[in-house]
Parts: structure tokens; C-alpha cells; sequence
């Protein structure tokens, strides 16, 4: 172990029994500018907004989040963390959108020195487009991530044909409705 705690590459963890059991979810916030660009701060104000939203059912699941933002500044930069577009959104090292769509950007393109319009992420969402990226998209992405197997649960249950219960229908019949037989007296 002590050849690895010398290397660039790998870092050792030494976690107290205590958050040793917890899950960290990290999410990457990628950006080129957030003092000017009303998309990357707007998305940056909806992340923030989304985690407040999921905080509380974090400690009930015990899972945690890491948040990294990432200002990317340079070409390098870029190459490195691999953006495709600003602003961005990974949870785990997925993009949250990754068949992204852009469009001009007026905030980004008075900043350009260069001619021509910049071009900054668009996120849909329930059929639309959005300049900034809905809360309820992120709070969906956060929730796959934090509790994965209970939402493909959820999923794959509202996949399945409906199908009345013989509690339901002995209780529903038995009511004593008068638009029903009335099997029981409860």
C-alpha cells in the first residue's frame, strides 16, 4: 500500500467506520463562465435548487453527494475533463443529457472575441426546450443516481397492465354502494 499512497494516480481513502457503509454519488458541475454566461449560472442556481430538494432523502437512504465545479478556462481544459458543451451536468461521470442540443447564446457571444454567435447547451424536458436546466430534470437524474434500483422498480411496475386487485374489488363490492351487489356489511 505504500507504493500506491506515493503515486499521482491513485489516492488512498482511509474512512472512519462510522461513513465506511455510506455511498458517495459525486456530480460534476462543467462550465466556462458563470459570471457572465445566464445559462451556466442559471444551471448552476437549478443544481444548487435540486440538491436541496433531494437532500432530505439522502441521510434516510444513507448515500451522500460529492459536488465538483469544474470552470473550464482553456482548450486543455476542455480536452481533459472532455466537455462537448457548457453548460454541463455529469452525475458519476454520466452526462445527465447526453444527446444534447444547443442554440446562440447572447450572454456568451458579447464575451467572444471572435465573430460569430456561441453556442451553449439547450436541456429538454416534458417536450420542451430550456436555456437553463429544469429543477425537475435534475431532481429526476439525482434520484435515478442516489436510489437506482427503487426507480427501475417504480419504472417497471408502470410498464405493467393495470389490473384491479381482489382486496380492492371484494372491499369495493362489499361496500354497501348502491351501485353495487354489496357482499359484505363493513
Amino acid at each position: 500500500m505504500q507504493a500506491l499512497a506515493n503515486s499521482e494516480t491513485v489516492s488512498i481513502a482511509q474512512p472512519s467506520a462510522g461513513t465506511y457503509a455510506r455511498r458517495t454519488v459525486t456530480v460534476d458541475f462543467l462550465y466556462l463562465d458563470t459570471e457572465s454566461c445566464d445559462r451556466c449560472r442559471g444551471t448552476e442556481t437549478a443544481l444548487e435548487s435540486a440538491l436541496e430538494r433531494v437532500e432530505p432523502v439522502l441521510d434516510a437512504i444513507d448515500v451522500s453527494v460529492t459536488v465538483r465545479d469544474v470552470h473550464v478556462s482553456s482548450l486543455a481544459a476542455a480536452e481533459s475533463t472532455q466537455l462537448a458543451v457548457s453548460p454541463t451536468i455529469r452525475i458519476d461521470g454520466r452526462d445527465i443529457q447526453p444527446n444534447f442540443i444547443e442554440s446562440a447564446c447572447e450572454s456568451c457571444g458579447d464575451l467572444c472575441a471572435c465573430e460569430g454567435d456561441v453556442d451553449c447547451r439547450l436541456w429538454r424536458y416534458r417536450g420542451e426546450e430550456h436555456t437553463i436546466a429544469p429543477v425537475g430534470l435534475l431532481v429526476k437524474a439525482l434520484v435515478q443516481a442516489i436510489a437506482p434500483h427503487q426507480m427501475e422498480a417504480t419504472e417497471s411496475r408502470g410498464a405493467e397492465a393495470y389490473q384491479l386487485s381482489s382486496n380492492v374489488r371484494e372491499f369495493v363490492e362489499g361496500s354497501g354502494d348502491e351501485e353495487t351487489d354489496g357482499g359484505c356489511d363493513c
